[in-house]
């Protein structure tokens, strides 16, 4: 019998030494990955196509809040007329509008959406019916030019559409 114990007492010893060597193994192993590096909207605007349907890592600051489904929320960088629209979906909690202003680190997968002249009007009657009251304001005045600016390059043929980027997050952080 005595046997027995200090036999299931060497065996213990072995594997509680042998796991806690294990978890320590992890533990470096996580401690040496690299950091993960987060673009800038600018950038994914700058080379978005070679990204597109890729998951990738983007840093910006809340501009908007859907304020209809509380579940999606727009990033710009230093050029505000860049943005990216961050999808939550349904595995992440409802945000609300505190946390505009503040900047953002988003993992998600990049989709583009090219828009031709119609989708652009579409966007214009949206923004409209979106920040109906808000005429007056300086945003809105500022958000319908550049929405005007952007028609008025397709349908003169500067340029063929107009890309703008939608985010489908796999997870964010809030700094």
């Amino acid at each position: 019998m005595k046997k027995i114990s200090i036999l299931t007492a060497s065996v213990s010893i072995f594997l509680l030494v042998t796991a806690c060597n294990q978890a320590n193994k992890g533990k470096r192993i996580l401690q040496t990955d690299t950091p993960l590096t987060f673009l800038s909207v600018d950038q994914v605007y700058a080379s978005g196509d070679s990204m597109a349907n890729n998951t990738i890592h983007v840093k910006g600051t809340i501009e908007h809040v859907c304020h209809h489904t509380w579940k999606r929320f727009k990033i710009i960088g230093n050029n505000e007329n860049h943005f990216i629209k961050v999808e939550l979906g349904d595995k992440f909690p409802s945000v609300d509008a505190s946390i505009l202003g503040k900047e953002v680190n988003v993992t998600g997968k990049l989709l583009p959406v090219k828009m031709d002249d119609k989708m652009v009007l579409m966007w214009e009657t949206q923004m409209k019916r979106n920040h109906k009251g808000e005429e007056d304001t300086e945003h809105f005045k500022e958000e319908l030019a550049y929405i005007q600016n952007v028609y008025s390059q397709i349908t003169t043929g500067k340029i063929p559409y107009y890309t703008t980027y939608t985010l489908e997050a796999e997870s964010y952080e809030l700094e």
